[in-house]
């Protein structure tokens, strides 16, 4: 396939799912095992189109930061999920909370965490051009994919107000050629399975269709030794449909419906450390909170809790979340005369979810009711989301001919969400406060929010081998939320529903209403018909936010100051050796103020954890960047990316402190001499005199969550048996990251240790790829590795008593890959 280097080379205009079907992007295997849509040179790597300015574009000629996951890669490497996505990216992490919807993706060190629907998420997930309303909605199946772009960088000029980090934009399969079936399924020996079927292709000239769907299951890799059912699993179905119709010449119409039904068990999680004073704890005298009631025998009966991958946990109150999805995207796509391509998107996506968490950890009674002795209920959590989203685009693409293109259009969206919570055992005619053991709260909230915005963003080659690139976007939102409380967890109707009084437990607020602007700007330089270098200078928006959860103070709950982002990017894309190796290398800084942030913390002898909204003045991620393409020979390729990141605290005089029980030189005053705070670090000090609490200044802290080296390289050969219809391949993986910080009150104990993680495949396909025989070995060296190092449990005391020494227990939750497993995938095409 040759190739045009110059800036002002690009892809005639047309409609854009003609386009997409030639942009599934395969850089790391070679042109015979990929799909025959155009010729192909098997001594060259493939081109790769990506669609992150809106308009379809060789990946070498736009000047960011992008990675692009190609469907062989998606293939090779059995990706599912959003987690599988992260793991394969150096430039993303996972930060996973007490169930999915609490999970947040970052990018370059920055993401948001939040255990409230009012704080929208610093990564923006859009999918055939359709963004999600919540991030957490994108931890699903990922059914039918073709490629991935992951855009690192604020994106908010074309992307909207969420992508004040970056975005994750999700290509699915294109409608294209003749009819063709395929088929799949994978088994690994813990019991995990997939299977899918599509169908797609063009029935006739004018209409065309593709149906997939997917169902897949992984009970998990925890025993609950209560029922003896697995958790930490997930599983799902999934429907994604597309129709295409061309009524008439240059006009396409595109409707796609989807359904997916997602049940995730993750959250649950295991005692794997229990030692006082640096050595075993006797569990003999374990008590948990100190209560003679809760003996260590009976609470953790059966449990090794010294074990570091103990994967026994005893439960009776489910801990995750069930949901449904359904909606449906529709596009129309016209083809003026000049070759500029008119464009109409609309989408309306309805996701509805129950999330359930046993919140006191073990299978039995830990609350007593009004004027009880013994203990006769447990401490759970749980509640509903109802999130409904509508978004329309209007978008003109100018032709790709000329030294000027461009993109503008208007864009319009509402979200709707509702979250109804209920934590704790609390009825009435009992007397029960927020201050209670279980801290039981019982609340109903919805969040609303209408964005319109004007963008446009045009390339202009105003000299031989020099492009600029200027974008702008004009942004308004209006958002507002009600929220009503009580304490009484019986009440789960809301039309019966009787809240506290106004201002303590009924808040709200409308039509609040924020303006602005977000642009990019990018000057690029083609040094010769392989290699380019650019500046990037570009802007990103979050709106406001609320901190409406369980802890809702009448100060906290209306709006915290929008989120913005500037960053600064130099970068080089490369094509060498004929067409044999890319290149692609970045530096940066970001700088984020008004950084949106839910923060935990508790307070001395209260075993509550609460959580507080925090606005920090400014935060900042530094880094380098590199994504390499090699093929070695026509049939071995091999990628390698790498992420050196930084993410700092810039600002932040009031951060949440951490305990110390531990440090000699802090004793019991936690502040060193004259101190009056038991148990925190030295540099905590208190808010106010006499108070029990205290903050301390987090300037020039580890902002948490991103190892600073993370590592990607993979490879795969393919062997030609010259007498046979097929191949032999081998593939491996390896990645790698260093340790990192994992609270934002910067613990030094809150450290999760680096590792490398190795994946080796091999298998058979036949010459055409009509089958493919697939076996893998994830984790080949059976690396162990915590996946979240702060991961909530049980608190326990080395005696019967409230106040005897504390025990410190070590919980954890397990990644999908901890334990080395075996799988087997077929691939069929008809």
């Amino acid at each position: 396939m040759s190739k045009q280097r110059t800036p002002g080379a690009r892809i005639a205009a047309k409609p854009m799912a003609a386009v997409v079907a030639m942009a599934v992007a395969h850089w790391t295997v070679p042109a015979q095992a990929q799909a025959q849509e155009a010729p192909a040179n098997p001594n060259q790597l493939q081109t790769v189109l990506v669609t992150a300015n809106k308009r379809v574009e060789r990946l070498e000629n736009v000047p960011e930061s992008i990675s692009v996951l190609s469907e062989a890669e998606i293939q090779r490497n059995n990706v599912r999920e959003i987690e599988d996505v992260i793991n394969l990216t150096p430039s993303l992490t996972l930060s996973s909370g007490t169930t999915a919807a609490n999970n947040a993706i970052f990018m370059r060190g920055i993401g948001t965490v939040s255990v409230g629907i009012g704080v929208e998420s610093d990564v923006s997930v859009i999918i055939d051009d359709i963004p999600i309303a919540s991030q957490f909605q994108a931890f699903r199946d990922l059914a039918d994919v073709a490629r991935v772009e992951v855009l690192k960088g604020p994106q908010s000029t074309l992307f909207g107000k969420s992508a004040v980090a970056g975005a994750i934009n999700i290509v699915t399969k294109p409608i294209s050629g003749p009819i063709v079936y395929r088929a799949n399924a994978y088994y690994t020996n813990d019991h995990e399975w997939r299977a899918g079927a599509s169908v797609g292709g063009k029935l006739r000239d004018d209409f065309g269709m593709r149906i997939a769907v997917n169902k897949s299951d992984m009970p998990g890799n925890f025993t609950n030794l209560t029922n003896g059912q697995k958790v930490n699993g997930s599983g799902g179905r999934t429907i994604m449909t597309k129709f295409q119709w061309n009524p008439i010449k240059d006009l396409e119409i595109d409707f796609t419906p989807h359904y997916n039904v997602q049940e995730n068990s993750r959250g649950v999680t295991a005692v794997n450390g229990f030692y006082r004073a640096g050595s075993p704890a006797d569990l003999a005298t374990a008590y948990m909170n100190g209560n003679p009631q809760l003996p260590a025998s009976l609470t953790l009966a059966g449990i090794n809790p010294y074990d570091p991958n103990n994967r026994n946990v005893r439960r009776d109150f489910p801990t995750g979340i069930n949901s449904s999805t359904f909606g449906t995207g529709l596009k129309f796509s016209y083809n003026l005369p000049n070759d500029g391509t008119l464009m109409s998107i609309s989408s309306y996506e309805h996701y509805k979810a129950n999330d359930y968490r046993d919140q006191d950890f073990v299978d039995v009674p830990t609350i007593a009711r009004p004027g009880e002795t013994k203990f006769s209920v447990g401490n759970a959590q749980f509640g509903t989301y109802d999130i409904r989203s509508k978004t329309q685009e209007f978008r003109y693409v100018s032709p790709d001919v000329g030294k000027l293109r461009y993109v503008a259009g208007l864009w319009w969206a509402q979200n709707e969400i509702d979250r109804h919570f209920i934590r704790g055992f609390c009825v009435r005619p009992s007397v029960c406060t927020a201050s209670s053991p279980s801290s039981p709260t019982n609340y109903y909230t919805d969040i609303y929010n209408v964005n319109r915005a004007v963008f446009g963003q045009a390339t202009w080659d105003f000299y031989p081998t020099y492009t600029l690139v200027a974008g702008i976007r004009r942004n308004v939102e209006t958002s507002g939320f009600n929220y009503i409380r009580n304490f009484y967890t019986d009440q789960l109707d809301r039309s019966t529903f009787v809240p506290g009084p106004v201002g303590q437990d009924q808040f709200s607020s409308s039509g609040n209403r924020d303006w602005a602007t977000t642009g990019k700007l990018s000057i690029q330089k083609q040094i010769n018909s392989d290699w380019m270098v650019y500046a990037m200078t570009a802007t990103g928006y979050k709106g406001l936010a609320y901190d409406v959860t369980s802890g809702l103070k009448a100060a906290a709950a209306f709006p915290v100051a929008p989120e913005t982002s500037r960053s600064i990017e130099l970068g080089t894309k490369a094509n060498l050796f004929h067409n044999r190796m890319s290149l692609a290398a970045t530096i940066y800084k970001t700088d984020f103020k008004n950084y949106q942030q839910n923060t935990s913390f508790v307070l001395p002898n209260d075993p509550t954890i609460y959580t507080q909204l925090n606005s920090i003045p400014k935060i900042r991620t530094r880094g380098f960047e590199i994504d390499s393409h090699f093929l070695l020979t026509s049939n071995w390729s091999m990628n390698l990316s790498y992420a050196y990141t930084r993410p700092e605290i810039v600002d932040w005089k009031n951060g949440p402190c951490y305990q110390d029980n531990t440090n000699p030189a802090i004793g019991t005053t936690g502040l060193g001499e004259g101190g009056s705070l038991g148990g925190w670090n030295r540099a905590c000090f208190p808010i106010r005199a006499g108070s029990t609490t205290g903050v301390q200044n987090l300037t020039g802290g580890i902002f948490p969550g991103t190892p600073k080296n993370k590592v990607n390289i993979g490879t795969n050969y393919d062997y030609h048996f010259a007498d046979r219809p097929y191949w032999a391949f081998v593939n491996a993986n390896v990645r790698y990251q260093s340790e990192y910080q994992t609270n934002i009150n910067n613990d030094p104990r809150s450290v999760n240790n680096a590792y490398s993680i190795s994946d080796l495949g091999f298998g058979l396909r036949q010459n055409n790829d009509m089958w493919r025989l697939s076996f893998r070995i994830n984790n080949l060296f059976d690396r162990f590795y915590i996946g979240n190092a702060n991961a909530s449990g049980p608190s326990y005391r080395t005696g019967p008593t409230s106040t005897s020494p504390a025990i410190t227990v070590n919980s954890w939750v397990p990644p999908r890959d901890v334990f080395r497993f075996y799988s087997v995938r077929l691939d069929l095409k008809f």
